[in-house]
C-alpha cells in the first residue's frame, strides 16, 4: 500500500477517534447488535449492523455496485437511521471481555484497511490509465489534484514570498534550485525505470509524485496565491479574539515546519502533503491578516452535483450544518494533541454548511462529498517531456487495461451485493466470525454463535430474532423512530383521538411535510395495525391516482410523477396484509438530541 495511502488512511482512524474523544463517550466491553426496520427504497428490507463502544460497523451498498463495509459513530449512524430516515432502531447487547472487545475492534479496523486497499489499487490503477492515454495522445497538460488550489497567474502572494524565504533561510538560498534540478534528471530517468516499481510506487505515480513537486517548486518560486474561489468566508462575521489569533498562528507555525520537514525528506510520495501543506499555510496566513477564520473549499472534483427540490427543508439543514461548524470549531481552537485532525474536521464542517447556505441564497445545486473532506481540487500541470515513444505507450495501456480489468473483476466478486447470500446481515455475520479461529472459540468468547447460512438469517427481522435466541443477551433498547417520538409526546400533551386525526395523515400532519422521495401516499401506517388494510387502500388509491396524473405531466416532469405514483403503489401493497415498509423520512433533524 502506498505510503500516503496509509497517511490519509491513518488521518481518517485518528478523526473516528477525535469525534469519539470530542462527544466524551466511553467505551465499555459490549457487542451490540442493531437492527434498524423497514423504509422504502433500498431499506424495504430493514438494515443490521453491530456497535462496539460509541462506534457503529455495517455494511452499505454503493451506486458502483459495491457492497462495502462502512465505520461511523453511533450519533451519526442514529442521525441518519432513526431522525432523517424515520425508522426504528432495535438493540441487544451482549457483554465482553475486554480482550475480546479489543480483538473485535482491531479486527473489523483491519478489515476496513484491507477493503480501502483493494479500493485504492483500482483507483490508481484508473488514474494510471488516464495517464498513459493523455501522454500517448500527444497532450502538453495533465490534471492533477490540489494544483487547482493555487493561481499560477496572480504571483508575488506576501504570505507565499515569506513562506519561500522561510525556505531559503533554513535550507540554503540554492537548495530548491538543486531540488528543481534533481527532479528533472529523475523526469529524465523514468524513461529506463518504466517497468520497475520504487518502494511499492508504480511508474505513473512516481511521474506524478515529480511533477506536483515541479509545479510546487514553482508556484513557491513566483509566489502563487490561492485561487478566490478555493478559500471560503466564514459565516459568521465575528473577529478572531486574542486566543484564537495565537492558537492559529502556532497552528501555521506548525505548517511552515510541515512544508519545510517534507522538502528534507526522502519520501517518494511527498509532493500531494507538500501541496496540501501550502495551501493551508496560506489560508491560515490569510485568516491572521484578515482577522475572521478562512479554510479552503474542501470539496474535490468527484463531489456528485445534487439538484435540491425540495428548499423548504434547507433552513433546518443550515442550522444544523451551522451547530457541527461551530463545534468543529471549537474543537479546532481546543485541540492541542491532534491540531491537523481537528483543523481537517472544521475544513469539512465548514465547507458543508457553506454549500448549504449557498444554495440557500441562490441556485439549486449542491456539492455532495461523503467521509472527511479533504481539499483536492484539480487542475493542469504543464509537460514538455515526451517520456516515451508513442508504440511503446501504446503497449503499455494495453498491458494497464488487461492489469485493471483483472482487478476490476476481481473486487466487483469480492465485493458483490446478493439479495440472500451477500446482504448486511449475512457479510456482517462473516466479519465478525472471521475474528475468530474457529467456531468453537467464538462460541466461547462471544457466548453464542450465529453463521450466515443458519435459516432465514439474511433477512434483517430474522438476523435480530436469531441473535436473541444464539446470544446471551444482557440488555435490550429500543429506539422509535422520529415521528413515533414525537407522537408519543403529543399524546402525553393533548387528547388522543384528536392528536391521532390530525397526525395519522400527510395532509394535516404537523410533523411530517411530503418528500418526493417517500412517494405520495395519504395515511401513515406504522403505527396502527386493525386499520392498516384500510389505509393501505386509500394509500393504493392516492397512488393510483397520482400515476394517471403523471401521464398528463409526462412531456413536463420525464415521466418522475408517473414513477412515483407507481412506487407508491407498491409501498402500499403491503399494507394490505397488516405489513408496512414506508414511514415517511426527512430532509434534515429538528431535536438536538441526536447529532451528527
Amino acid at each position: 500500500m502506498h505510503k500516503l495511502i496509509v497517511f490519509w488512511l491513518r488521518l481518517l482512524l485518528l478523526a473516528c477517534f477525535f469525534w469519539a474523544n470530542n462527544a466524551k463517550t466511553e467505551d465499555v466491553a459490549t457487542l451490540d447488535f442493531i437492527y434498524v426496520n423497514a423504509n422504502t427504497g433500498e431499506a424495504a428490507g430493514g438494515h443490521t449492523a453491530i456497535r462496539l463502544g460509541s462506534t457503529v460497523f455495517h455494511y452499505q451498498f454503493y451506486p458502483q455496485g459495491q457492497f462495502l463495509l462502512v465505520r461511523e459513530s453511533w450519533s451519526h449512524f442514529r442521525y441518519v437511521y432513526n431522525e432523517l430516515r424515520n425508522r426504528t432502531i432495535f438493540v441487544a447487547q451482549i457483554s465482553l471481555t475486554p480482550p475480546v472487545y479489543v480483538k473485535l475492534r482491531n479486527h473489523f479496523t483491519r478489515l476496513l484497511i484491507a477493503q480501502q486497499h483493494d479500493l485504492d489499487q483500482l483507483h490508481v490503477a484508473e488514474a494510471q490509465l488516464s495517464i498513459l492515454k493523455r501522454l500517448a495522445s500527444g497532450a502538453e497538460q495533465l490534471e492533477m489534484d490540489f494544483v487547482g488550489l493555487f493561481d499560477a497567474e496572480k504571483v508575488d502572494d506576501a504570505d507565499m514570498l515569506h513562506l519561500y524565504e522561510r525556505i531559503q533561510q533554513q535550507l540554503g538560498h540554492d537548495y530548491l534550485k538543486h531540488l528543481r534540478q534533481q527532479i528533472e534528471a529523475r523526469l529524465v530517468d523514468l524513461v529506463d525505470e518504466y517497468e520497475v516499481e520504487s518502494n511499492g510506487i508504480s511508474w505513473v505515480a512516481r511521474l506524478q509524485a515529480l511533477l506536483l513537486e515541479r509545479e510546487l517548486l514553482q508556484l513557491l518560486t513566483t509566489g502563487a496565491s490561492l485561487t478566490e474561489d478555493s478559500v471560503l468566508g466564514s459565516m459568521v462575521a465575528t473577529k478572531l479574539t486574542v486566543k484564537q489569533r495565537s492558537i492559529l498562528e502556532g497552528y501555521r507555525e506548525k505548517l511552515a515546519v510541515s512544508v519545510v520537514g517534507l522538502l528534507q525528506s526522502q519520501r517518494l510520495d511527498r509532493s500531494k502533503s507538500l501541496m496540501l501543506q501550502t495551501a493551508r499555510y496560506l489560508v491560515v496566513s490569510r485568516s491572521l491578516a484578515t482577522g475572521t477564520l478562512l479554510t479552503l473549499d474542501p470539496f474535490s472534483s468527484q463531489a456528485n452535483l445534487v439538484t435540491v427540490k425540495q428548499k423548504n427543508e434547507l433552513p433546518g439543514l443550515q442550522a444544523q450544518l451551522q451547530q457541527d461548524a461551530l463545534q468543529a470549531k471549537h474543537g479546532f481552537f481546543t485541540e492541542a494533541a491532534h491540531p491537523d485532525i481537528a483543523y481537517a474536521i472544521l475544513e469539512s464542517s465548514m465547507g458543508r454548511w457553506h454549500e448549504i447556505a449557498g444554495v440557500a441564497r441562490h441556485g439549486n445545486v449542491v456539492r455532495v462529498e461523503p467521509g472527511i473532506l479533504l481539499p483536492a481540487r484539480t487542475g493542469s500541470v504543464s509537460i514538455t517531456e515526451q517520456f516515451f515513444p508513442r508504440d511503446k505507450l501504446l503497449a503499455l495501456i494495453d498491458d494497464n487495461q488487461v492489469k485493471m480489468s483483472q482487478l476490476q473483476q476481481r473486487i466487483d466478486e469480492q465485493y458483490a451485493y446478493d439479495l440472500m447470500l451477500r446482504n448486511c446481515a449475512t457479510e456482517l455475520l462473516r466479519g465478525l466470525n472471521s475474528a475468530f479461529v474457529d467456531k468453537a472459540t467464538g462460541q466461547r468468547e462471544l457466548g453464542g454463535w450465529l453463521a450466515p447460512d443458519d435459516g432465514l438469517v439474511f433477512i434483517p427481522s430474522q438476523f435480530y430474532s436469531q441473535i436473541a435466541a444464539r446470544y446471551p443477551i444482557q440488555e435490550e433498547e429500543l429506539f422509535p423512530s422520529r415521528r413515533l417520538r414525537q407522537m408519543d409526546e403529543f399524546y402525553r400533551q393533548d387528547d388522543n383521538l384528536s392528536v391521532w386525526l390530525r397526525e395519522s395523515n400527510t395532509l394535516s400532519s404537523t410533523v411530517y411535510t411530503p418528500r418526493t422521495e417517500d412517494t405520495p401516499f395519504l395515511f401513515f401506517t406504522d403505527d396502527t395495525l386493525l386499520l392498516r388494510p384500510v389505509q393501505g387502500i386509500a394509500n393504493l388509491l392516492w397512488g393510483a391516482a397520482n400515476s394517471v396524473g403523471g401521464v398528463f405531466t409526462l412531456p413536463v416532469d420525464g415521466g418522475e410523477r408517473l414513477h412515483q405514483g407507481m412506487r407508491g403503489m407498491f409501498y402500499s401493497l403491503p399494507e394490505l396484509v397488516f405489513s408496512n415498509i414506508r414511514k415517511g423520512t426527512y430532509g434534515f433533524a429538528e431535536t438536538t438530541t441526536v447529532g451528527p
